[in-house]
């Protein structure tokens, strides 16, 4: 048994040699020099032997035996992981060691379509296809198997008319290619057809269309026959949101202040083997980030030999995958290339990637995220700790580029208030979260079981913290944040903001198909939660400008000098409406402010704060922008440009 060893002794990898390999005069093939692997070393291994004679020093061979006895593999996919081995030239000698045709390539067209193809992309396994002239069965050989593999040609030579080998990176990339079209159907309807209550391919229901013309009717009936009454319920109806959302909000100020709670930090003796960790990264016109976006995802810290990071690019998008093929990508990531059919959103190509994943573990980033290298250790740690039941945890996101303009300042202060002090009241109280749509790490079973991300939401952030909630999972947040940079421009901070809320308001209208259901799926406290974070977020924004409106009424009739004297509700909800605005610009500053760090709040600009009524009512402006766009064009996809040096 390997001694025991901490997690950063267990990933620390060793420099990278190339294999040494020796060209046979009389062969096309690249022969690799040494004995054969049914040799046995001083340790007992014939593939540590093996590879000991191919020209690897023993210390990188010592390491990645140990490294597989740790993390469940072999020496082989260990120096294949850490560089020490061409794949490509690798797989090609070890097919013309057993006699058998090397397919660097394979025509997805000739693939065997079985029914549970796709598992070929989660696992090593045998591929068929189907030629002309035969049926050929595509194996991965493998040097510890090498000898056997011989034998068993030797007894049986016919079998290698009916055999080839392949690398497991060419199998996937033909299992991809080969059922690209009844995937894509497979994961853009299936939640609709599986769950349709959950899904956000229709806007509204009949009922739901019935119920909003019944109310809008009944609404102008009453602003037309009793105008001060109409007026005083709508004025009531948007202070109560106004004032629960304030109050949520100084709530967990109140609760950072008195009783400050952070995540423990990751475990770092050896515990449970590390499993596989799958990273997904949905791109869209994304050539200009490709260098600085691989370099940060190879800096996450984590064994190379159970990393599975996927780059999701849209099939059409050459200059992204031309760009990330550039950087000479590791053997642990592929490029998923995502066929154009059904919404051209994130969530449909996580969905259609997350079919390929092959960790037991899923994280989710941005393109212009900057994860801390620890990330994913920590979120591990805190898996391994808990239950089952604890299906994600979020981790803060940090604006790098606060110091751009009062809109990126802002922002920053906005995520920091709701990912260092909100989001954490709310895991540590049971609540549901809305997910941030980046850095989240999930349990794959606990994604799979809610019906994974929905193609149709162009919030899916949202509305999958909300459904995991509902299915009995918890969230938690981790300590290691993710940088990443804040919208300078006011026009690509308003689309980015219209997409946020529209998706918002799909996912209450989705929630509000069947309420009572809902009610019990996510308890009092729950249901009260969502109200609050989902309508109340766009509510407030659509009448935010409104709530000057009423200020400004009451004011002009105490001014007015006629002799009907100001109801005394009037006045009262005049006050209010001033507290509700002078509260929720507190508790915006507040929230930020506290959760800053000393270097963040040097960088932010104090006269910048005065601007957040501006911010506020751009966000109105978006969220009138979302209303509409809810109508005419649902499942538009308004994407967030991102820039290298931003």
């Amino acid at each position: 048994m390997a001694p025991s060893k901490t997690i950063d002794q267990r990933i620390s990898a060793p420099a990278r040699p190339r294999l040494r390999l020796v060209r046979d005069t009389g062969s096309d093939t690249g022969r690799i020099a040494g004995p054969e692997p049914g040799d046995r070393d001083r340790d007992g291994t014939g593939e540590a032997r093996f590879f000991l004679g191919c020209g690897i020093g023993k210390p990188h061979v010592e390491a990645a035996a140990r490294a597989a006895r740790a993390n469940g593999t072999t020496i082989e996919k260990e120096l294949i992981a850490e560089g020490l081995i061409e794949p490509g030239l690798y797989y090609r000698w070890l097919a013309g060691e057993l006699g058998l045709e090397h397919l660097d390539r394979i025509d997805p067209d000739e693939v065997v379509r079985l029914p549970f193809l796709d598992v070929l992309l989660r696992r090593e396994g045998p591929l068929r296809l189907s030629r002309r002239e035969r049926q050929v069965t595509v194996i991965v050989p493998e040097a510890r198997l090498l000898e056997e593999q011989k034998a068993r040609l030797r007894a049986q030579p016919g079998l290698r008319r009916a055999m080839a080998a392949a690398s497991p990176a060419s199998i996937r990339e033909a299992v991809w290619q080969a059922g690209a079209a009844d995937r894509v159907r497979k994961t853009t309807f299936e939640l609709d057809q599986d769950q349709r209550d959950t899904s956000a391919r229709r806007v509204m229901t009949a009922a739901q269309g019935f119920i909003l013309a019944l109310v809008l009717s009944a609404a102008l009936t009453g602003f037309v026959l009793w105008p001060f009454l109409a007026f005083t319920v709508l004025h009531v109806v948007l202070t109560l949101f106004f004032s629960g959302g304030t109050l949520l909000r100084l709530t967990a100020l109140a609760a950072s202040v008195l009783k400050p709670v952070r995540p423990p930090p990751a475990a770092r003796a050896e515990g449970a083997p590390l499993p596989v960790y799958t990273v997904l990264v949905a791109l869209r016109n994304e050539a200009a980030m490709a260098p600085a976006l691989v370099s940060r995802i190879a800096a996450l810290t984590w064994p190379k030999s159970l990393l599975d990071v996927k780059y999701v690019c849209e099939a059409e998008d050459e200059a992204t995958i031309s760009a990330l093929l550039a950087q000479g990508l590791g053997p642990e990531c592929e490029i998923v290339r995502t066929p154009g059919f059904g919404p051209r959103t994130k969530p449909k190509a996580l969905q259609y990637a997350l079919q390929g994943a092959r960790g037991s573990l899923v994280a989710v980033y941005d393109a212009e995220d900057k994860p801390a290298p620890g990330q994913l250790l920590e979120a591990w740690a805190a898996f391994d700790r808990a239950d089952a039941q604890l299906g994600c945890l979020q981790a803060p996101l940090a604006i790098a580029n606060l110091s751009s303009n009062w809109i990126s300042g802002l922002f920053a202060l906005e995520y920091s208030g709701l990912f260092r002090v909100l989001v954490p009241f709310l895991a540590r109280t049971g609540m549901p979260i809305p997910l941030g749509g980046t850095s989240n790490h999930f349990r794959r079973a606990a994604l799979e079981a809610v019906g994974g991300w929905d193609p149709y939401n162009v919030t899916e952030d949202a509305d999958l913290g909300m459904r995991l909630y509902a299915h009995g999972y918890r969230t938690g947040t981790l300590r290691s944040a993710t940088v990443e940079t804040a919208p300078v421009s006011q026009r690509v901070w308003i689309r980015q903001r219209t997409r946020w809320l529209k998706g918002w308001a799909q996912t209450w209208l989705v929630a509000m198909r069947r309420p009572l259901r809902t009610f019990r799926a996510l308890g009092f406290g729950g249901f009260a939660v969502f109200q609050l974070m989902i309508a109340g977020m766009l509510v407030s924004a659509l009448a935010h400008p409104l709530m000057f409106l009423f200020i400004g009424l009451t004011l002009a009739w105490l001014a007015s000098g006629t002799e009907a004297a100001v109801p005394a509700s009037q006045t009262a909800l005049m006050w209010i409406d001033f507290a509700n605005i002078s509260g929720s610009y507190l508790a915006f500053v507040a929230l930020g402010w506290r959760s800053f760090t000393a270097h963040e709040r040097s960088r932010l600009r104090k006269r910048w704060l005065l601007l957040t009524p501006v911010y506020w009512l751009l966000m109105s402006l978006a969220g009138w922008r979302a209303l509409g766009q809810l109508v005419t064009d649902t499942h538009l996809w308004e994407k967030t440009p991102h820039h290298p040096g931003a």
